[in-house]
This record gives structure tokens, C-alpha cells and sequence, in this order.
């Protein structure tokens, strides 16, 4: 087990934190860390019908545009629930009648403390999409019957998108496999 020793605060932005500073290791060794502090977020993967309701937006990170699940940033002491619907209802203008809980997983724990919850969308309604003044959304249907194909040709690129649709997949198998018994 890690514990700080000090740590500073370097950086303070709208989206996280970055602190830096010295940790005792298991053993009294002291090793320096550096740590993005990060609010967390959730994930959405939207079911219409026999579509994947996706958005494609272009991401300066990568230079490239992305295809990704409806996602965002928690507010300060938002649900993640709470979260998911109004993400869902921002990008892709949709309430959902059932929110169900797949997975929430740490994105990389070896430097930041951020996790993401995902989210599966059922029972669709129409609502009015707000997309946050900065996002280029575009709406992509995927056919869920292509989704084990899509997946398996690496089509996906984003971590989130892959983990959510993963966890979806799995979701609907166990599904038919309890609707077989």
C-alpha cells in the first residue's frame, strides 16, 4: 500500500487537477507521484429499436473524429444516474424509461483517479437535445445485429465506447440465455 507523504496541487482546471508530491511505499521507501484528480463521468448505450444510437465528434486530443456513446463529465455531487439521463438527453435528445447500471471501471489508475459508470438506455423518448455550446455532435445509428462484428473489426477506438459496448453485448446475452430457460 501507497500513502502521501505531501503532495501539491500544480494545476487546477474546469475538467481536473494535477498534484504532484511524494508517497511512502509498502516497504519506507518514498517514491515521487503525480496524479490527475478527475470528478468522473458516465456512459450511455442507447437502444432504439434495433439500433446503437452513437454520436461522431471530432476530438483535438487524436486529431480525428471519434465514434463514441453519449457521455460527460459529473457535476460536483451529481449521480451518476441523474448524469446519464442528462447526457443522454443533451447529445442525443432521448429520455430513456430505463436507465440500467453494466459496469463503472477506473480509466487508468496508474495516474488518475477518474471512473466512469455506463449506463444502458431502453424505452426511448423523444425530448429536445441541448448539446453543450462546444460539441459538433453527429447521430449514428448502428445496428445492434452488427454490434459482435463491429466490434471484433476494431471500428471502435475510444475506451469508453468499447467497454460500454462490451458490457452491453454481455448484458443482452444474459438475457436471451435467461429468456431460454
Amino acid at each position: 500500500m501507497e500513502t502521501w507523504i505531501e503532495r501539491n496541487e500544480v494545476f487546477n482546471g474546469p475538467i481536473f487537477r494535477v498534484l504532484t508530491g511524494t508517497a511512502r511505499l509498502d516497504d519506507g521507501q518514498v517514491a515521487r507521484r503525480d496524479m490527475v484528480a478527475h470528478r468522473g463521468g458516465v456512459g450511455v448505450v442507447p437502444i432504439l429499436g434495433d439500433q446503437i444510437l452513437l454520436v461522431r465528434q471530432f476530438r483535438l486530443a487524436v486529431n480525428k473524429p471519434m465514434l463514441e456513446i453519449p457521455a460527460g463529465l459529473r457535476e460536483p455531487n451529481e449521480a451518476a444516474e441523474a448524469c446519464a439521463a442528462r447526457e443522454l438527453a443533451e447529445e442525443l435528445g432521448y429520455a430513456a424509461g430505463q436507465l440500467i447500471p453494466l459496469v463503472t471501471y477506473h480509466t487508468s489508475p496508474g495516474f488518475t483517479d477518474e471512473s466512469t459508470a455506463i449506463f444502458l438506455a431502453l424505452d426511448l423518448t423523444p425530448t429536445v437535445a441541448t448539446p453543450d455550446w462546444d460539441e459538433r455532435l453527429t447521430r449514428v445509428e448502428q445496428p445492434l445485429a452488427h454490434l459482435a462484428t463491429d466490434l471484433a473489426a476494431g471500428i471502435f477506438e475510444d475506451g469508453k465506447t468499447i467497454i460500454g459496448l462490451y458490457a452491453a453485448q454481455a448484458w443482452w446475452q444474459r438475457q436471451q440465455e435467461e429468456i431460454r430457460q
